[in-house]
């Protein structure tokens, strides 16, 4: 919640957030440092470049897995363009044994989906 509100003023416009089960205790810190460096810069890169007015966050954890999805209403991430920010989110889920995906909606903008596997308690 702090990384969105930080984010609100300079995109000019609040974004939906939404959180599904126990993620305070089921995601490690490890992972959650993770968690929060990509939501930064995938917020970030929707204010630099999105030219969004909606933007949506849903965060979950369950299934053996959390999961950072952020969708925005924006112009989509172009072909050829520069892609460090994108990289430096996929290397932060590698490791973990986790995966970054990036799509473009039917109605347009972009939907980032960050997934790591959680430990099995």
């Amino acid at each position: 919640m702090r990384v969105v509100g930080e984010e609100t003023p300079a995109l000019g416009f609040a974004r939906g957030v939404w959180m599904e089960g126990l993620v305070d205790t089921d995601v490690p810190r490890e992972v959650a440092d993770h968690v929060v460096a990509v939501l930064s810069e995938a917020l970030a890169n929707t204010t630099r470049h999105a030219q969004a007015d909606r933007a949506q966050v849903v965060l979950t954890a369950g299934g053996h897995e959390v999961t950072l999805t952020v969708t925005d209403n924006g112009v989509g991430i172009p072909s050829g363009g520069r892609r460090s920010g994108l990289r430096n989110m996929a290397e932060r889920a590698e490791p973990l044994g986790g995966h970054l995906d990036v799509s473009r909606p039917d109605g347009g903008g972009a939907t980032l989906r960050w997934r790591v596997p959680l430990p099995v308690t």
